[in-house]
């Protein structure tokens, strides 16, 4: 019953919408060879809240981070000093302090690093 207001038409116009999200990182995928050939690095694997991985290919680099915690979590990473570029971000913004990242519940980053 919800079909009226739940629908693709009302999901491509919202930038938001799950719908876009879910382009958004098929888009990034296709264009980021990176994301599919890259060498895998965890990070911090005992970390409680926080999933967190590089990866690396053909000097490109990128760090992922997930939240899959319904409250706010940090991490420190030395790898936050090499942000270039945020890519995806389920939220508006991303709290950096130096080498510590804070995340909102739930939320999901990926992160062009700078070139070494």
């Amino acid at each position: 019953e919800n079909y009226k207001t739940i629908n693709v038409e009302s999901e491509e116009k919202n930038p938001n919408s799950v719908l876009n999200h879910f382009r958004k990182l098929t888009y990034l995928r296709r264009n980021n060879p990176v994301l599919v050939y890259g060498q895998y690095e965890l990070l911090q694997k005992e970390h409680p809240s926080i999933y967190a991985y590089t990866r690396a290919w053909e000097g490109d680099k990128i760090l992922v981070l997930l939240n899959f915690k319904a409250i706010q979590a940090k991490i420190e990473l030395k790898q936050a000093t090499q942000i270039e570029q945020t890519l995806i971000d389920n939220y508006d913004d991303v709290d950096i302090q130096v080498n510590t990242i804070t995340l909102k519940p739930y939320q999901a980053l990926i992160f062009k690093l700078k070139k070494e």
